[in-house]
């Protein structure tokens, strides 16, 4: 007999019974066709998209992203000199909420994917998985490095008539960073560090 448990569409709030143990790589709702279960990718599969991540996160910190010359003024700054000239300008508040937004909660929310899903990936089960595992549902809510994103394209489309432009090394990195952390929080679904057979996803 197939053991099932009992979940509320998010959608449209109907009670769906699904088998405790997901035979089929996804479940939609059978009233609004809202989505209620999708299997993530392999645990192998996020924790090398992670580590990316992280290794990108190091060069980004310090590169330039943008290098403007306004008769013959030149300017080069990296994210975190931006960051640091907006806090010098008395947007202290502006600075510190971009920087945990932008930044730090992304980095903070794969962190705390590796050290859920590598104890995992090595057949046993961390003892804090529960504590970890709601501080990133939680950080989930705040993450918001495509902010940044946006606004590095909009200040290019600005700047581009003013003097000459030139895209720096740290912007390729950002969007290679953004994108390696954008795959990892996909690919991973929550629900599936709570099946027996995590040990072997």
């Amino acid at each position: 007999m197939i053991e099932r448990k009992e979940t509320a569409c998010r959608d449209c709030g109907v009670i769906v019974s699904l088998p405790l143990h997901p035979a089929s790589s996804q479940y939609r709702c059978p009233r609004c066709n809202a989505l209620l279960y999708r299997r993530g990718q392999p645990f192998g599969y996020i924790i090398v998209m992670a580590l990316t991540s992280l290794v990108l996160f190091v060069p980004l910190t310090f590169l330039p992203i943008l290098d403007l010359n306004i008769m013959g003024l030149h300017a080069s700054s990296s994210l975190f000199e931006a960051l640091w000239m907006v806090y010098r300008d008395g947007y202290g508040f502006i600075a510190f909420v971009s920087m945990m937004t932008g930044l730090l909660i992304p980095v903070l929310m794969i962190l705390l994917l590796l050290m859920i899903l590598v104890p995992l990936k090595m057949g046993y089960r961390p003892t804090r998985v529960a504590l970890w595992f709601r501080l990133y549902e939680k950080m989930r809510e705040w993450g918001m490095a495509e902010v940044y994103l946006v606004a590095i394209v909009v200040a290019i489309i600005k700047l581009l008539g003013m003097g000459t432009l030139h895209i720096g090394p740290g912007f390729f990195v950002f969007i290679f960073f953004f994108l390696t952390y954008y795959i990892t929080t996909v690919w991973f679904n929550p629900e599936d560090i709570w099946f027996d057979d995590a040990l072997d996803h």
